[in-house]
């Protein structure tokens, strides 16, 4: 990178102009130059990784060279086309400036010479330095050659030769077959050493001092290091800081870190070493050029296994798997960049991925490829469909005047492959989280009403969280944030670019320039300026509408970390790397007043609600809150025990909240008086706290991949938001204080309720960490900054939510409309049933008589009354305004579990425990018909429309139909396997619905005859079944939390409800079927719109502005380049922006 300079090496060993940055073997550097000096010949030995050619190149050489004046002969490699004798005796005549070697002379007496001239042409001693001998015992080497090579270093051990030294270098566990190849001839052997990978403490400080030693400097705490270093530990050892490391990964995770921090993409908390490597596996990949592609499939088939752990490979199977004569190269490249390991094992060389952090992106890449291989077979063979029918069409086009039937059929067989295609295509993007491009090619259906599965796909697009307008810049993004109107979005990115959006994604943005990596950008409070924080050290005020010259404001002498307005926009505050705080007239005028005092890294800054003080954060381990003026002596909060990373006052200002990496955040008074509330249940670092906009609570952001809301007094126990995948960058309340959004680096923002109760809103879309998730001034939105390069505007209710209807305090297990559809009635566990108006206004009506649980609720078909079903052995019978006292039928022996009235109004059906359903008068006056026959208790009795039969499902696994006077003998369904918890008739009466424990929805004539239609699904249990009004479709809950809605003929994709948060109880449509409501064991009622097709399209267009890219147009729509260009422009113009 230009005008940097990395001090970390990566894999690659240090050599002698590195040594002034080889740190951390100094020790044994020393001792091993000792033990040179010593004895005529010095082993050193160690794993693979530990560091050995480093040591001798950058440490023990140089200054052998330098101390003692040692000439070298450096053989750092043994070709197995050369013999190895004839390799070190051409070294020793090369290194030692002795000419060429004789012709003629055998290779052990052309040794002998060498070491003849070497004393003649000066009395500096010489150092044979061999590396890598294990090379010498691999497969394919011929013993004889090394042996020859071995009896030549044994005769120079033996003679002895003044100054003449041998350093030999090999991996220890080549050791033992090298010492058996030397029986009788130990001297070689019989002095050395290990040299064993650093500890975590060594390698933390030696990477300390590098990233220091960096131009410019970076300065990295200890404790982040420490943090760092155990995560490429050697696999098994303990998490303590003796464990050892893998210098190789820790080199590598370094160099990328350094890169990253020097362009200025500064993420505050500890560092993941696993997406490094898995970039730096795609690089390293890449790098093959051409074999590319063979090296990768090589990781994906031969090197994990089917659950994802690493399997070992021979060299043997490796040459088979890649092209002839390439496998030397591969398997180099990839040994030498650590992304294998070798090894050897009889005689054979075998490999295995460096670490379980590489096996598991290969094996994430393998699946990506198969589902990907998949995806592609069938768009393509779709696509080519597509072809093939319009060159057919083309073909009909000229005999259309004697065959214009051919024609129509070619040209609809055209478009119905056009459409599948397209289907197809939105299925991929939607599976990759392209929601909103997924949205954008359903568009593209022609005559959607006639395409299978359409609707069920538009309706789960719009179940996503899509992104409003997508905002996209060259590189990574720090921040993102609202205008105080809502009306514009400023983006900052490491690259330097700063930009203002419009909000509604129209127009185009204003570029502000002249920025370097810009780490923050704010707005003023009147909305006209934005402030910048650089890494260049300098903040600079602009004008929004890129009008002007900006005012710079210069003084640091370090990165600037955040700048912010004062309420009244008349000042600024930086915060700075180097130690300070400056508080600057926001026109530029005058000294700047330099805040001084805090003894490390200033991280942030912040004014008070009234702007007369301020408050900062510092890695020194305290806030301190100053004067803005400059006067008195500043309050320090102190108690932390690591690094302070965020301070904020509260909305009064007389509190501040601060958040640490020792895994609190704290409650100070703003004066210092007092002890501070310590907010403690974090397992990792904190890095964000903020009140609520009330001040009564406080959220926190954790690397522990959690939030948590508190009490600002710090009583009872907090709200714990999880959900995450990885560590929360920044947690904020919406402005009504009602809700939280969370930003992650597992690439997703979530948007949850402040009590935690119910499921979060997920935003899903970036491809990279999501640096911070903030609302606007109205809470309606939220603004996502990503390092993919994207910001992303949402809707922070999420995608069409369903009305929730919550007031029970048990289970819900029954919903049905009322006749009109303005009401709702539901049953509940917890003894009570309650009549809701169906656009959830208002209080809802109790039902409370019942001496235990409600298991379902029924309206007659006038509305006026209700009939439920209860635990107490009763049906009940109330007005459903509430008034009055309910009518009570007894007679069960056990639970009532279903009640329901006829179409007519007279009378009522139920069913129990105690194997039978009982037909009522709906007065209450004389004796039940008792219905027989069910073995096992009777879970649902409903009327058909006619009123002239009923149908049960029971615990027996059938349905029967009875007639409802009770005359003749059941027709008895059999088909499911396990209990069946529902049947109803369809509105014609001519079929009936059941729902099973099997999993399966049946659908049968209501006469018995033929065999039933059988939908399955859902995950588990099947626990209820309906039919829509117009008897075509059918609705269905299940255990698994979901509702579903089908075609009463079982084509195509059901539509997929997801919300509830356990088992879904019951499901009704509306009278005029557009609505569904759901029961679940969630305490909810769930109200649910089903949009029509032209409503859908609507909705399709209206929630996202972003326009379909040109190469997914060119992919999907199988336009040319120039066609897929000129279309996107189009698109872009007609939402008032220009295409480049």
């Amino acid at each position: 990178m230009s005008g940097f300079a990395n001090p970390f090496l990566g894999p690659q060993p240090y050599r002698a102009s590195e040594r002034n940055r080889f740190f951390g073997r100094e020790e044994s550097t020393r001792r091993l130059v000792q033990g040179i000096l010593s004895w005529p010949c010095f082993v050193l030995f160690g794993p693979s990784g530990a560091g050995k050619s480093s040591l001798m190149r950058a440490g023990v050489i140089p200054l052998l060279e330098e101390k003692h004046e040692f000439r070298g002969v450096h053989v750092e490699g043994w070709l197995a086309s050369h013999s190895p004798l004839e390799w070190l005796v051409q070294a020793m005549f090369a290194d030692l400036g002795l000419g060429a070697v004789p012709a003629g002379m055998r290779p052990d007496e052309a040794l002998e010479e060498a070491v003849r001239l070497a004393e003649r042409r000066s009395d500096r001693p010489v150092l044979l330095y061999l590396d890598q001998l294990e090379q010498l015992l691999l497969p394919g080497r011929d013993p004889e050659q090394t042996d020859a090579l071995l009896e030549g270093l044994v005769r120079l051990v033996r003679g002895p030769i003044r100054g003449l030294q041998l350093a030999l270098l090999l991996r220890e566990d080549y050791l033992g077959r090298f010492r058996e190849r030397l029986r009788g001839a130990a001297e070689l052997l019989e002095h050395g050493c290990r040299l064993g990978p650093l500890t975590v403490r060594e390698m933390a400080e030696v990477a300390r001092r590098l990233a220091a030693s960096g131009t410019p400097a970076q300065h990295w705490p200890p404790h982040e290091l420490r943090e760092l270093m155990l995560q490429v530990r050697v696999p098994g050892q303990d998490d303590t800081d003796e464990a050892e490391v893998q210098a190789a990964f820790a080199q590598i995770v370094c160099r990328a870190l350094w890169e990253e921090r020097a362009a200025g993409n500064v993420v505050r908390g500890p560092v993941a070493a696993e997406p490094i490597l898995h970039r730096y596996l795609d690089a390293t990949l890449e790098g093959l050029g051409p074999l590319a592609a063979d090296a990768r499939r090589l990781l994906e088939e031969h090197l994990v296994a089917s659950d994802g752990s690493r399997t070992l490979l021979t060299e043997r199977q490796a040459q088979a798997a890649l092209p002839p004569g390439q496998a030397e190269r591969v398997l180099t490249t990839l040994e030498g960049t650590a992304v294998l390991l070798a090894g050897e094992h009889h005689g054979s060389r075998y490999f295995e991925l460096g670490h379980d952090w590489l096996a598991r992106k290969v094996f994430e890449l393998r699946r990506e490829r198969l589902r990907d291989e998949a995806s592609r077979r069938q768009l393509e063979q779709e696509r080519a469909r597509w072809r093939r029918l319009r060159l057919i069409s083309v073909v009909a086009l000229t005999v259309a005047l004697v065959m214009g039937g051919l024609l129509l059929w070619a040209l609809a067989q055209t478009e119905r492959a056009r459409n599948q295609s397209l289907m197809s295509g939105s299925r991929e993007l939607l599976e990759s989280g392209q929601s909103a491009m997924a949205m954008k090619l359903l568009l593209e259906v022609r005559r959607p009403e006639r395409i299978r599965g359409w609707a069920a796909l538009a309706h789960g697009a719009l179940a996503r969280s899509t992104p409003e307008v997508t905002f996209r810049t060259p590189g990574g993004l720090n921040a993102a944030c609202f205008s105080p109107d809502g009306q514009h979005v400023v983006t900052a990115s490491p690259e330097g670019t700063v930009h203002v959006w419009r909000t509604d994604g129209t127009g185009q943005p204003v570029e502000l320039k002249g920025q370097a990596g810009v780490i923050s950008a704010a707005f003023s409070p009147d909305g006209q300026f934005v402030v910048t924080a650089s890494l260049d050290g300098t903040a600079r005020v602009l004008r929004v509408d890129g009008t002007g010259q900006p005012v710079e404001l210069k003084g640091h002498t370090k990165p600037i970390a955040s700048a912010v307005f004062s309420p009244d926009g008349q000042f600024v505050v930086t915060a700075s790397l180097d130690g300070t705080a400056r508080v600057w007239r926001a026109d530029g005028t005058g000294e700047p007043l330099v805040l001084r005092g805090h003894a490390g890294i200033v991280i942030s800054a912040a004014f008070s609600p009234e702007g007369q003080r301020i408050v900062t954060a510092s890695f020194d381990g305290t806030a301190r809150v100053w004067r803005a003026d400059g006067t008195g002596q500043s309050v320090v909060l102190k108690g932390h025990t690591r690094e302070v990373v965020s301070a904020a006052f509260s909305p009064e200002g007389q509190r501040i909240v601060t958040a640490s990496f020792d895994g609190t955040a704290r409650v100070w008074r703003a004066d210092g008086s007092g002890q501070p509330v310590v907010l403690k249940g974090h397992t990792r670092e904190v890095v964000s706290a903020v009140f609520s906009p009330d001040g009564q609570r406080v959220v926190t952001a954790s690397y522990d991949g959690t939030a948590r809301v508190w009490r600002a007094d710090g009583s009872g126990q907090p709200v714990v938001l999880k959900g995450h995948a990885a560590q929360v960058q920044s947690a904020v309340f919406s402005p009504d204080g009602q809700r939280v959004a969370t930003a992650s680096g597992d690439g997703t923002a979530r948007v949850w309720w402040a009590d935690g109760t119910g499921r979060p809103v997920v935003l899903e879309g970036h491809k990279g960490l999501i640096m911070s998730a903030v609302f606007s001034p109205d809470g309606q939105r939220v603004v996502t900054a990503s390092w993919d390069g994207t910001a992303r505007v949402w809707r922070a209710e999420g995608p069409t939510e369903p009305r929730v209807l919550r007031r029970h305090v048990d289970s819900v297990t029954s919903a049905v409309f009322s006749p009109d559809g303005q009401r709702v009635v539901t049953a509940s566990w917890d003894g009570t049933a309650r009549v809701w108006r169906a656009d959830g206004s208002g209080e809802p009506v109790v039902l409370r008589e019942h001496a235990a649980r409600v298991q379902s609720a029924a309206f007659s078909p006038d509305g006026q009354r209700i009939v439920t079903a209860s635990w107490d052995g009763t049906a009940r019978v109330w007005r459903a305004d509430g008034t009055g006292e309910p009518l009570v039928l007894r007679g069960h022996a056990g639970i009532v579990i279903s009640a329901a009235f006829s179409p007519d109004g007279q009378r009522i059906v139920t069913s129990g425990a105690d194997e039978t359903a009982r037909v009522w008068r709906a007065d209450g006056t004389g004796e039940p018909l008792v219905l027989r026959g069910h073995v096992g208790q009777v879970i649902s009795a409903a009327f058909s429309p006619d009123g002239q039969r009923i149908v049960t499902s029971g615990d027996d696994g059938t349905a029967r139909v009875w007639r409802a006077d009770g005359t003749g003998e059941p027709l008895v369904l059999r088909g499911h396997v396990g209990q069946v918890s529902s049947a109803a008739f369809s509105p014609d009466g001519q079929r009936i619905v059941t729902s099973g424990a099997d999993g399966t929805a049946r659908v049968w004539r209501a006469d018995g005859t033929g065999e039933p239609l059988v939908l399955q699904g859902h995950q588990g249990s099947i626990r209820s079944a309906a039919f829509s009004p117009d008897g075509q479709r059918i609705a269905t809950t299940g255990e698994d939390g979901t509702a579903c809605v089908w075609r009463v003929d079982g084509k195509g994709e059901p539509l997929l409800l997801q919300g509830h948060t356990g088992p879904v109880q019951r499901v009704a449509f509306s009278p005029d079927g557009r609505q569904l409501i759901t029961a679940g064991n969630d305490k909810t009622a769930r109200i649910w719109t089903l949009l029509s097709i032209p409503e859908l399209q609507r909705h399709l267009r209206q929630d996202n502005k972003d326009c379909l890219t040109p190469d997914l147009r060119e992919t999907y729509l199988d336009e040319g380049k120039a066609r897929a260009q000129r279309r996107f422009a189009d698109c872009e113009r007609s939402q008032g922006r220009a295409s480049s």
